[in-house]
């Protein structure tokens, strides 16, 4: 929910973490003060408990009041985008602060509640520390699998505040009891005295070494971020960004925890001191970090070889899951010791119990704050993934080091054989080679299917490892990457393909920014959401703008369009675009200006977050910032989504922008066209356009559009049509975000045809609605043909045979409409009816290659191969070989043809 007011960039998400975790410090601290002064700690916390019911339940509205005063002190300050992190750090810490203040007294009051004797400390509170993450892994299972998919965010939001008061009313009435003492020993027992002054179970170390223990536990808890942050990050690039794939990682890492502060308690504590407790623990985190890292680029065959059996949804999120707590446990269960093994270390008498817990969670919090800022801000920027995760080790290894010096280890022998073995680790860790980047930068979760069929035949390894890596970072949100093989290079984001060079991806690139712009009366602002390879920026650029606002949420991406020069135009070095380094959604929200267009290309709704990018409030924030007449262009995916979810974004986007047209610019590519008034399109601004604009027309005959009718090849629905087509279902919405949900469960699943036809189904008119004049010229055989021509290509046959029948009625003396039926019969695998018009066509044109091709290919029946080899002869003597193949390739039977 606070993602939708502040963004989904690293820095917002940090400063919510931050926020969060620095109310849960204050919460434990205050409380922990105050604990000794509570007569009945149960009342106080069932008190606790309410509070944060209460407070959590009026989130919804907090946040909407925070909206506006986000907004209202924004457009006040006159601050720029980049300084907006200071407000919403204020904001957002102003926003949690009741709920986690009240959280993070919980656990000090507890214990000090639950604690009667000395002994008890260290089994008591990291039992209760071990409940309490526990509880977290079931709520993270609980929402990310079952409440937030069924019941949206507000409802699982106020089923969990409803739980936080039965919880408060259940230990009210536990409330004002007397404590509980000891059992009696049994008749005839003989009576123990005890060996000690009951103080706890281990004597609290002295000022130098809590002041160590302290200090240490503060850098480990930094240390335990950066695992989480980075771990998490490089997982993403194995099982994928969706929800399920976070959910996973986050039960992963809690459980850990949740499982190491356990066994502690019950099993290792009573091993060894404290302080050389913590000590191993350091060490053994280190080790183990270290392990993980050495094996991890091995993953993604891991995982694959795995999913190999089922690519049903439940069996990957299965998988997910697996592999997330496969690179966690080995780290968090160590982790997870730290804390019990501090309050340990550190606790003194019972009395003063949730003083002392809430001072050594505080600590540990206050550090982890900061791990988090570092992490994100600084090092995986800076660094990249696998130098942060080295750091994290390197400094588990020196904490070890730093605290076997002041005695903790039986005799000097073992010190010295102790710290030798760390500086041997840490020198090692610091020349581990990174990970191999040809196998990270490949998106095993997105292209697991392929990667299987291909695998087949050479191997897991190979296919893995096949791609040429130009340009390979960390960025702070994600990890992008610049691939080549033998036939395109592709712009990859967390191994998910963004861009490519490849003709089937360069029509959707460059309409999406021309058909808003060219049907827009005078197009003068622009925004774009999302930059990828810079292509459609550049084919933006092709127009007379005057600005070309872009957004980007990922710096890396920016740095990888330069690899697209040839493609985008080095659009970059345009005086006219403005880029801003964002979030796309929240800079609609702040944007102090109005745009005549809007272009948004958004990633996959399947990766975690996107799915916000097609709500119905998003893109209400988007007709809010158009000028009037303005028009919003929408990329939407039809492979590997399922109907419905497809069904689902078209009538959300309609429910907001009433005249919708959609284009169909690839085999699953969509181009939703969105204004708010139902006037008629004017085509012959295209037809104007093309003819004065001569860097338009180039880049218009680089994706084959021929001529300025071709650009109508891409229509699909007119207004009409899409609003019959968007009737019923439901709608995505802020708070009932399906998509998020719904579109990962379809990533492996052959959708696009299905899709097609489930819009074709609605199709009732050739083109949308259009000008009188615009129709009048379009009713011609070379307008018509041209657009044949372009749906030809694209291999929607069906439409591609309409145009040039109609072109053939217009002017039955137009040959290149006739040669056109006849190689959609021969794509179409009607032979007889090919060969026939093609001799038809070169009965009036006898040196027509095209038409001697189609012949040659079509040619069936007795001496077929000789009729063939005849026809084939005469078109040589007329082109070179070279073009008589790349004629043949494009006629063969095959491609995208839905519509047979």
């Amino acid at each position: 929910m606070l993602g939708l007011l502040f963004g989904h960039t690293v820095y917002a998400i940090t400063t919510v973490l931050a926020a969060f975790m620095a109310g849960l410090a204050l919460g434990s601290m205050l409380f922990g003060r105050r604990t000794a002064r509570f007569s009945d700690p149960i009342r106080t916390y069932a008190l606790l408990e309410f509070g944060i019911g209460v407070s959590c339940a009026l989130m919804p509205v907090l946040i909407w009041v925070a909206s506006f005063a986000y907004l209202s002190l924004a457009r006040a300050l006159g601050a720029s985008y980049a300084t907006f992190g200071i407000l919403q750090f204020i904001l957002l810490f102003a926003l949690l602060l009741v709920p986690t203040t009240l959280m993070g007294g919980t656990l000090p009051v507890l214990s000090q509640a639950l604690v009667r004797r000395d002994d008890e400390t260290r089994r008591t509170v990291g039992a209760l520390y071990s409940l309490n993450t526990f509880g977290a892994v079931l709520g993270v299972l609980v929402a990310g699998y079952g409440l937030l998919p069924a019941v949206g965010n507000r409802t699982t939001l106020w089923i969990a505040a409803a739980a936080n008061v039965v919880v408060g009313f259940i230990a009210l009435r536990y409330s004002g009891r007397p404590q509980i003492s000891p059992p009696a020993p049994a008749r005839g027992a003989r009576r123990r005295e005890p060996s000690r002054p009951a103080t706890t179970i281990a004597a609290p170390a002295g000022r130098l070494e809590s002041w160590l223990v302290l200090i240490a536990l503060a850098i480990s808890g930094a240390v335990s971020m950066i695992y989480e942050i980075t771990w998490s990050r490089a997982l993403s690039l194995v099982i994928g960004s969706s929800t399920y794939a976070f959910t996973a990682m986050l039960a992963a890492f809690l459980t850990g925890i949740a499982g190491g502060a356990a066994l502690y308690s019950f099993r290792w504590g009573h091993r060894h001191t404290p302080l050389v407790a913590f000590a191993w623990i350091q060490a053994g985190i280190g080790v183990a970090a270290a392990v993980v890292l050495l094996v991890f680029d091995r993953l993604p065959e891991v995982f694959l070889s795995i999913v190999r059996q089922s690519l049903a949804p439940s069996f990957v999120e299965s998988v997910q899951l697996l592999v997330s707590v496969l690179v966690f446990l080995p780290t968090t269960l160590l982790i997870g010791a730290t804390f019990p093994c501090a309050v340990a270390a550190l606790a003194g008498t019972a009395a003063r119990l949730g003083r002392d817990v809430g001072r050594i969670y505080a600590v540990n919090t206050l550090g982890a704050i900061v791990g988090a800022i570092w992490t994100g801000f600084v090092l995986v920027p800076t660094l990249g993934v696998h130098a942060s995760i080295k750091v994290g080790i390197v400094t588990n290894l020196a904490l070890a080091l730093v605290l076997c010096i002041p005695g903790s280890l039986p005799n000097s022998r073992w010190r010295w054989a102790f710290g030798g073995v760390s500086l041997a680790m840490i020198a090692a860790v610091i020349f581990v080679p990174g990970w191999d980047r040809r196998v990270m930068s490949t998106g095993p979760a997105a292209y697991a299917a392929g990667y299987i069929y291909l695998s087949k035949t050479v191997g897991m390894s190979t296919v893995l490892r096949s791609d040429q890596v130009l340009f390979y970072r960390d960025g702070p949100s994600a990890t992008v990457a610049v691939t080549r093989d033998e036939f395109r290079t592709s712009l990859r984001v967390n191994g998910k393909v963004d861009a490519s060079t490849d003709l089937a991806d360069m029509p959707t690139q460059a309409m999406l920014a021309h058909l808003p712009l060219s049907f827009h009366p005078n197009p003068r602002t622009v925004l774009m959401i999302g930059l990828g390879s810079g292509t459609t920026a550049g084919a933006a650029a092709r127009h007379p703008v005057e600005r070309l606002d872009v957004v980007e949420i990922e710096p890396a991406v920016v740095d990888a369009s330069t690899f697209f020069r040839r493609e985008n135009g080095d659009v970059l070095s345009d005086p006219r675009l403005s880029l801003t380094i964002g979030d796309g959604r929240n800079f609609l929200l702040v944007a102090p200006r109005r745009y005549d267009v809007i272009i948004a290309e958004p990633s996959n709704p399947w990766i975690g977050g996107i799915a916000s990018l097609f709500s119905a409030e998003y893109f209400a924030l988007a007709r809010r910032r158009l000028e009037p007449g303005g028009i919003m262009a929408q990329w939407v995916q039809g492979y590997s989504l399922a109907p419905a979810d497809l069904h689902m974004i078209v009538k959300t986007f309609q429910s907001v922008f009433p005249a919708t047209t959609v284009w169909h610019t690839a085999t699953g590519d969509y181009v939703l066209l969105g204004r708010i008034e139902h006037t008629p399109l004017d085509a012959l601004l295209i037809k104007a356009r093309y003819a004065s604009n001569p860097s338009l027309r180039r880049d218009l005959e680089r994706i084959e559009v021929p001529d300025w009718p071709g650009m109508l090849g891409y229509f699909m629905l007119a207004d009409a049509d899409t609003s019959r087509y968007a009737d019923g279902g439901q709608l995505n919405t802020d708070d009932r975000l399906s998509l998020e949900f719904s579109a990962p469960r379809s990533l492996h699943l052959e959708t696009a045809v299905a899709a097609w036809r489930s819009l074709r189904r609605f199709k009732t008119a050739d083109f949308p609605d259009l000008t009188p004049e615009s129709r009048k010229e379009l009713e011609t055989a070379p307008a018509r043909h041209a657009i044949g021509k372009v749906y030809l290509t694209r291999g929607v046959l069906a439409e591609a045979s309409s145009h040039f029948q109609r072109a053939r009625e217009l002017d039955p003396a137009y040959t290149p409409a006739l040669l056109g039926s006849s190689q959609v019969a021969l794509r179409s695998g009607r032979s007889a009816e090919a060969l026939a018009l093609a001799q038809d066509v070169l009965a009036r044109e006898p040196r027509n290659v095209e038409a001697l091709v189609v012949a040659g290919l079509a040619s069936t029946g007795p001496n077929a191969r000789a009729k063939a080899a005849t026809f084939f002869d005469q078109a040589r003597a007329l082109q070179p070989q070279e073009q008589i193949q790349r004629v043949i390739a494009k006629l063969s039977p095959g491609g995208f043809q839905p519509g047979r």
